[in-house]
């Protein structure tokens, strides 16, 4: 009877579906419990769910978390910039119906791609810990972007200059100052002031209300202990206190020029200028540096400029027939120039400055150029050799010059090939000296050939044909004068022992010793 009452209670709920089918049908069907942040929706399923309509279930996500939604649609912020968040279901992500204590959003942070938000993470900000700006929650939106927002207390201006920190810091470090336009306030920052640090002028922090006069900022450097008065620009500039701004070239006959532009006062002025006036020649001040010692006269503008005591003007080239090339171009003047021009005038010959270095001790004469050039000795010589007897062919022509003229005398050497090879492998054996080239040439030693048919009076057949050449060739001396009669050879393969003379070839032939025929030839 109970069950039958269940029944009837059952098909009463379900004859009412239509009217409450979210409120009772979806209860009885429910996955699970849901998500704390969502517990509040459980007795409404229709807050999240379109009956028998999955699809229109992100949208009813976005209908409640509008921010999410317009980060979707306008494309910005993690949800609108990482394509599987804007384009796919969210509960690909954010599961739900798993509980209470389950977390809706399960967020890597180690893994977490910053790049895909609005604010990238750069210098010192990628390197800081999440918890750092986020928390230890899932504080993730509305996050500051503001930089005095976070660094407040580091602050060292105490908010004087603003919440814009970044018009002049960077990520990157705090100490690292952006350029700053100076100009902007009304007192530019020019010579020495453009690398002054800030707190140099604005001790304490104080960023208004300072003096833009020289004095007063500089009291204390006053040398002349104000009795020059308070405008120090009249003489003076920012580039050094040091460096006056007398006008030397219009208030003197001595203009400042180059290097000396830049000298001190004092440097030329060791006395008041009423006391002692300084000499106008250069050798008058410079005589202490000068390297030439008097040799080379008084008359230092000749060679030197007023730019640098070291940058030479002196044009080789030009004011000489010896223009400085390849590594003369970079030698100091005394690397040559050991006494005084008017004293010692130097030959043009390679020969003069570099006998001790000549590998040939003079056999080859003095006209060094002829293969050397200026650039380097030992690199890019040059040398002809087609000009002479004996043109560098094959191998020969990848050969050091040294490999053959070992004594760097490079006289004739011979142009026959026993002048430098030794013949090691015939031993004589085919006349001495061995005329080499009748079998090999200068491509490679190891390919010959050697026509005995055409070449001897001798022609190679039957057994004797393809012999290597010391088969016969057996004792030193002239080839050309060996005999070619059987018996020179073969006599010891005599089985007649002489007994019918040394005319072999009347019965036998060069195919078989062993082969009789009567009255045979060699051919």
């Amino acid at each position: 009877m109970r069950r039958a009452l269940h029944l009837v209670w059952l098909f009463c709920l379900l004859l009412a579906a239509p009217v409450c089918a979210q409120s009772i049908m979806e209860r009885l069907i429910t996955p699970g419990p849901l998500a704390a942040g969502h517990a509040r929706l459980e007795s409404r399923c229709d807050s999240c769910h379109t009956s028998f309509r999955k699809e229109a279930q992100n949208s009813k996500c976005a209908a409640c978390h509008k921010g999410v939604g317009a980060d979707i649609a306008g494309m910005s912020h993690f949800h609108g910039k990482y394509t599987p968040a804007r384009t796919g279901a969210c509960k690909s992500c954010h599961s739900e119906h798993k509980g209470r204590g389950y977390a809706l959003i399960r967020l890597d942070r180690a893994s977490f791609n910053h790049a895909l938000t609005d604010y990238p993470l750069t210098g010192g900000h990628a390197r800081a810990s999440c918890t750092s700006c986020h928390g230890a929650g899932s504080n993730y939106r509305g996050i500051t972007r503001v930089c005095a927002d976070c660094h407040r207390r580091a602050d060292p201006h105490g908010g004087q200059l603003g919440r814009n920190c970044q018009n002049c810091h960077t990520t990157d470090g705090w100490k690292q100052v952006k350029p700053f336009s100076h100009a902007s306030t009304g007192f530019a920052l020019t010579g020495a002031h453009a690398h002054a640090n800030c707190t140099s002028c604005h001790a304490g922090q104080r960023w208004k209300g300072l003096g833009t006069t020289c004095i007063a900022c500089h009291a204390r450097d006053d040398a002349h202990k104000g009795s020059r008065g308070t405008n120090c620009a009249s003489c003076h500039n920012t580039s050094a206190w040091k460096q006056a701004s007398f006008d030397h070239d219009r208030m003197t006959g001595f203009p400042l020029k180059g290097a000396h532009r830049f000298a001190a006062c004092a440097s030329c002025h060791k006395q008041p200028p009423q006391s002692a006036k300084p000499p106008a020649t250069c050798f008058g001040c410079h005589a202490a540096d000068d390297v030439h010692k008097g040799a080379n006269g008084k008359d230092c503008a000749r060679c030197h400029v007023e730019s640098g005591w070291k940058q030479v003007s002196f044009n080789h080239g030009t004011m000489t027939r010896f223009p400085l090339t390849g590594k003369h171009a970079g030698i100091r003047c005394e690397g040559c120039h050991t006494r005084p021009p008017r004293e010692l005038k130097l030959s043009m010959e390679c020969s003069s400055c570099h006998a001790k270095d000549d590998a040939h001790a003079g056999k080859l004469g003095t006209a060094c150029g002829q293969c050397h050039n200026s650039s380097d000795w030992k690199a890019g010589v040059r040398f002809d050799h087609a000009l002479t007897r004996f043109p560098l062919l094959g191998k020969h022509a990848k050969v050091a010059c040294a490999s053959c003229h070992a004594d760097k005398s490079f006289a004739a050497k011979g142009i026959s090939c026993n002048s430098c090879h030794q013949d090691s492998h015939h031993q004589g054996t085919l006349g001495t000296p061995a005329a080499c080239r009748s079998c090999h040439n200068s491509v490679d030693w190891k390919v010959w050939s050697f026509n005995h048919d055409t070449q001897t009076h001798f022609a190679l057949t039957g057994q004797h044909k393809g012999l290597i050449c010391s088969a016969c060739h057996v004792r030193a001396g002239d080839p050309a004068k060996l005999g070619s009669q059987c018996i020179d050879c073969h006599k010891r393969q005599d089985i007649h022992r002489g007994g019918f003379g040394q005319d072999c070839d009347r019965c036998h032939v060069t195919t078989s010793f062993r082969e009789i025929l009567m009255g045979a030839s060699r051919n």
